[in-house]
C-alpha cells in the first residue's frame, strides 16, 4: 500500500513539475565563424566562378576555382573532369592542395614582402597565393621581379589586380 501511495505521489509531484518549467527556446543555432582559408577560398571561387563547381570557361577552366586539368593531374589528382567537376568537396581538396604547393614555391617571397607596400598595394601572403592562384608562382615572381608589371589575362586582369583584392586577408602559414 506504501509503495502504491509513493507511487501516485511521485507521478502526480513530477506532473506537477513539467507544468512549472518553462521550455527552453532555441531561435537560432549559433555558427562559428569562418577560417581566413575559408574565406580566402570563397572569395577564389566567387571571383572565378560565381562559386558554381560545374562550370567551364572558354579556355577549358574548370570547377569554381577554374583549374587548367593539367593542373590538376601535376598536383597527383588522377580524376577525369567529369568527375572533377561534380564534386565541390574534390574541388576544394585540390584548392588546398595547390595553396599549400603555392605556399611552398613562394615562401622567399613571401617573407621578403608580407606586410609591405609594393607598387601602392598591401602585401600578404594571402595576396601572394592569389595571385599565384591566377598567373602561377612563376608570374608572381616575374611580378615582383620586374617592379610591379604583372600579365594580364584575356579579360585584362592583371596579377596586381588579383593580389590587390586579397590585401586585407591574413592566411596563416599552409
Amino acid at each position: 500500500m506504501i509503495k502504491k501511495i509513493f507511487l501516485v505521489v511521485l507521478l502526480f509531484l513530477s506532473i506537477e513539475a513539467t507544468k512549472k518549467v518553462n521550455p527552453i527556446k532555441v531561435s537560432k543555432i549559433p555558427m562559428s565563424e569562418p577560417s581566413q582559408v575559408e574565406k580566402f577560398m570563397k572569395k577564389v571561387a566567387l571571383i572565378e566562378s560565381g562559386n558554381d563547381h560545374r562550370v567551364v570557361n572558354e579556355f577549358g577552366m574548370m570547377g569554381k576555382y577554374q583549374f587548367s586539368p593539367s593542373t590538376v593531374r601535376g598536383l597527383g589528382y588522377k580524376v577525369d573532369n567529369k568527375k572533377f567537376l561534380s564534386n565541390s568537396k574534390l574541388q576544394d581538396t585540390v584548392m588546398l592542395a595547390y595553396m599549400k604547393a603555392n605556399n611552398r614555391e613562394l615562401r622567399h617571397i613571401i617573407k621578403r614582402y608580407n606586410g609591405k607596400v609594393h607598387n601602392g598595394i598591401k602585401v600578404t601572403r594571402a595576396g601572394i597565393l592569389a595571385g599565384a592562384h591566377f598567373a602561377g608562382s612563376d608570374g608572381v615572381v616575374r611580378y615582383f621581379r620586374d617592379g610591379g608589371v604583372g600579365i594580364a589575362d584575356a579579360r585584362g586582369t592583371t596579377v596586381h589586380k588579383y593580389m590587390s583584392y586579397f590585401s586585407t586577408f591574413n592566411l596563416p602559414e599552409l
